[in-house]
């Protein structure tokens, strides 16, 4: 397999490893005198500015110019103090099964191939740039049918750091929405995201963004305008929305109010307001599907005019232990979208999860974890558990005016769910390797679209073996 290859080559390698390439022709050597002055102490940085998003700064080794090669957490090259360029790479192959076979996919897949870059460029100017290896490419009938295929380019974009409390972040990143969406997909406690987060948060998109954080973290911020609504709300046969406006806030309450666990507690909410056309002449609204087999229990809708998410979430970790909740609510305007052109009530969709794990090597939960014993160094790596219960549903807003249909153009749209209980054990080899089992329970709430023939819940069962460099 391409991860054992990549494991092989990376175990190997020293992971602290510093190689200095040779000076330069005419450069001087530095006096002797210079060697011999004793340095200044330095002072010990601020709690707000050791923070590990803060603007990086070279360190004192590096500041004699000269291109070094270094391997700490990632291959890295280093260009003096103007420039440093980290490689990484994101490897993630799955075994899965279900009540049948998966569509689309073998039971072995690789998931995500991922590689990227990096770094800074004089001190304040920080860059990344991120590409999917994987996803396939429209086929000449698909373009035919006009469909829109999806961006292989996953992060693409530089963050100013010129002034701390109003970072200025522009290119292609996600949009500030979702607690769960905006976790580092090799961070998460699951294999898969919640359904809210896949099917209601937009995503990643281009745009621009103001973001900084107040009071040690107390309080964050970020603000942003993009050119559309996010990978997740379109797909080969969805157009999605318009230009978006979105903002997020979170921050930690309780901290001065209460010492101990409870100023551990972290809340956060985001909003956002995108515009919606039916120029495509196809049902453009969101959709819900099954977690891993993709079955479709919610078919879109023709939407047109404003779009608007709201989410609140809440963050706990204590110890080994950590607890999320997060919900969701995205509702469509349906402008002369009956079928005398007539205003239709609005669409909407709601979700909800409540998660929570437990390390049971001991370690303090972190994200991701890092192992106290790594496996191969004295130790078994970090073993923790962990549990998701969610729903996620769409049915349209106000009193029902007539029968619910599932057509398209319905006034009162036939309400569709699916109940999800992901069970999980998580082990961490080392910083490189991750391996995750989950087992996953699903219950379509439409009967018509329940995949199962009679209606009752199924199980899902999935492996992944993750590399990341």
């Amino acid at each position: 397999m391409l991860i054992a290859i990549c494991l092989a080559a990376l175990l190997a390698a020293p992971p602290d490893a510093v190689v200095e390439a040779p000076a330069a022709q005419g450069a001087t050597a530095p006096a002797k005198d210079a060697a011999r002055k004793p340095k200044k102490k330095k002072k010990a940085p601020k709690e707000s500015e050791a923070a590990p998003d803060d603007p990086i700064d070279v360190d004192a080794a590096e500041r004699g110019g000269g291109v070094r090669f270094v391997w700490k957490q990632h291959p890295s090259l280093r260009f003096g103090d103007f420039a440093r360029v980290d490689f990484e790479a994101k490897l993630q192959e799955d075994a899965h099964s279900s009540y049948g076979p998966v569509k689309g996919l073998d039971p072995w897949e690789l998931h995500r191939n991922r590689i990227g870059i990096q770094g800074h460029l004089f001190k304040h100017i920080e860059y990344e740039v991120e590409r999917e290896l994987t996803e396939k490419e429209l086929t000449e009938k698909d373009i035919l049918l006009g469909l829109t295929p999806s961006s292989q380019w996953k992060d693409v974009n530089v963050n100013l750091t010129y002034v701390k409390n109003a970072q200025l972040q522009i290119g292609r990143f996600k949009i500030p929405f979702g607690l769960d969406q905006l976790t580092g997909v090799t961070h998460n406690d699951f294999v898969y995201r919640s359904l809210g987060a896949i099917y209601l948060a937009p995503a990643r998109d281009t745009g621009a963004m103001v973001h900084g954080r107040f009071f040690k973290r107390g309080l964050n911020y970020w603000v942003g305008a993009f050119a559309h609504d996010g990978d997740n709300a379109r797909s080969k046969k969805i157009e999605g929305g318009d230009e978006t406006a979105a903002g997020r806030l979170t921050g930690t309450p309780f901290r001065r109010l209460a010492r101990g666990p409870l100023g551990a507690i972290e809340l956060g909410t985001a909003y956002t307001l995108t515009r919606v056309n039916d120029d495509s002449f196809r049902p453009n609204g969101l959709r819900g599907r099954t977690v891993m087999t993709q079955d479709t229990f919610y078919e879109t809708v023709y939407v047109k005019g404003l779009r608007q998410r709201w989410e609140a979430d809440v963050d706990w970790t204590v110890g080994p232990a950590s607890v999320r909740a997060e919900y969701t609510r995205v509702t469509d305007e349906r402008q002369a979208q009956g079928l005398g052109d007539e205003d239709l009530p609005d669409a909407r969709a709601r979700a909800w999860y409540v998660s929570g794990t437990w390390v049971l090597t001991g370690e303090d939960k972190r994200r991701p974890l890092k192992a106290a014993a790594p496996l191969f160094q004295g130790g078994v790596g970090g073993i923790e558990v962990a549990a998701r219960y969610e729903r996620l549903w769409f049915d349209s807003v106000g009193p029902a005016l007539d029968d619910p249909f599932r057509n398209p153009r319905a006034e009162t749209i036939f309400p569709g769910g699916n109940r999800a209980l992901t069970l999980g054990v998580n082990w961490t080899l080392n910083r490189f390797i991750k391996l995750q089992v989950n087992g996953i329970r699903e219950h379509v709430e439409d009967p018509e679209r329940n995949p199962v023939s009679n209606g009752a819940a199924f199980w899902s069962r999935v492996l992944r073996l993750q590399f990341v460099l």
